[in-house]
């Protein structure tokens, strides 16, 4: 299930997404003898009690475009926000790009159009972020700490192309299974008409612990304050970073290797500014701040003239994160559905 050919969607029970079978030396094989059959492996039971088993299911299940098999993974309380970064505007307040599908009828709602959208041949191209695989965090430490990261993407001469797509899966623990608590996901789709602005859009402020968090961490990045930003860290934080420009991942686990990314990071956006020194024209807006208590995540979309297209996954440890997912486009070479411009 984890090759990258891609087959056809919906096409037939023998067919795949990730283009599990055909291919080869097609000569026809013995046939065996009828009183001697071969027997068909047994499936594979669903055992829900790690995050790998939970996301082996997942991607076996998108693969096949199984929506009942996929559905296993989330409850009634589970929620997919997502947002087509084609719909950028400054004006996070009401995101144009932004739809929430929340409980099992609405996310298998979701799930049909999307295995409907990828009803074409090969339809997936790259699947990563790291070794043509999604990153799996068990649990360690609590359920903050579980958390799967993928990043994938179509053809883009598909009907209705995802040229870029980057999801990130939060866990909560039911008894003694994981379901999907939150899942966020950011695609790049330009022939896809964007939804209308959401009115219901959870405030940014308020009083709970990762309100505190994130208003540090929002002004701190702001005004590039590297000891303001860290206190939102600890020594079991992970930030894992993925750059579609040359499809490269690194992974900053503990205080050191994420302040190290932030000196590298502010350090970009201020070569980035078109005058020297003015950090006005260095072009960072805010496309998307969904902070969501109830899910302890932080959910941005954002850009500045170094970094055309980013987002991050935030999950919040009471006010500080534990994970966080970003994704960007580098701007020294802009990159469309993996072929380097």
């Amino acid at each position: 299930m984890r090759s990258l050919a891609v087959g056809s969607l919906l096409a037939g029970a023998s067919v795949s997404l990730w283009g599990c079978g055909g291919g080869g030396d097609t000569t026809a094989a013995p046939v065996a003898p009828a009183s001697s059959p071969t027997p068909s492996p047994a499936p594979t039971p669903y055992d829900p009690t790690t995050v790998q088993n939970v996301w082996d299911n997942h991607f076996g299940a998108f693969g096949e475009a199984d929506v009942e098999r996929i559905m296993k993974d989330y409850d009634a309380t589970s929620k997919i926000a997502t947002y087509n970064d084609n719909c950028f505007a400054d004006a996070q307040a009401t995101p144009a790009g932004l739809k929430y599908y929340e409980g099992v009828s609405a996310i298998t709602g979701f799930f049909e159009a999307l295995f409907s959208q990828l009803n074409e041949t090969e339809a997936i191209n790259f699947v990563g972020p790291k070794n043509n695989a999604a990153i799996v965090k068990e649990g360690v430490s609590g359920v903050y700490n579980a958390n799967v990261f993928l990043t994938w993407s179509t053809r883009a001469d598909l009907t209705v192309p995802i040229v870029k797509a980057t999801d990130s899966f939060s866990f909560k623990k039911v008894g003694n299974d994981y379901k999907i608590d939150i899942q966020t996901i950011v695609t790049t789709e330009e022939k896809t008409a964007c939804p209308s602005p959401v009115l219901t859009q959870k405030p940014a402020t308020g009083d709970k612990p990762i309100n505190e968090g994130w208003d540090n961490h929002l002004a701190s990045f702001g005004g590039k304050n590297i000891t303001g930003i860290m206190l939102d860290y600890d020594a079991n934080s992970i930030v894992q970073v993925y750059d579609f420009n040359g499809n490269t991942y690194t992974e900053h686990a503990g205080l050191a290797a994420i302040e190290t990314m932030f000196v590298a990071l502010f350090q970009a956006i201020k070569d980035g500014a078109t005058t020297i020194g003015d950090p006005n024209t260095e072009g960072v807006e805010i496309g998307l701040l969904e902070v969501d208590p109830d899910f302890n995540s932080v959910f941005l979309a954002w850009k500045s003239n170094s970094h055309p297209k980013a987002t991050d996954t935030f999950i919040f440890n009471g006010a500080t994160i534990a994970r966080q997912n970003i994704v960007v486009t580098t701007k020294s070479r802009m990159v469309t559905n993996q072929v380097q411009v």
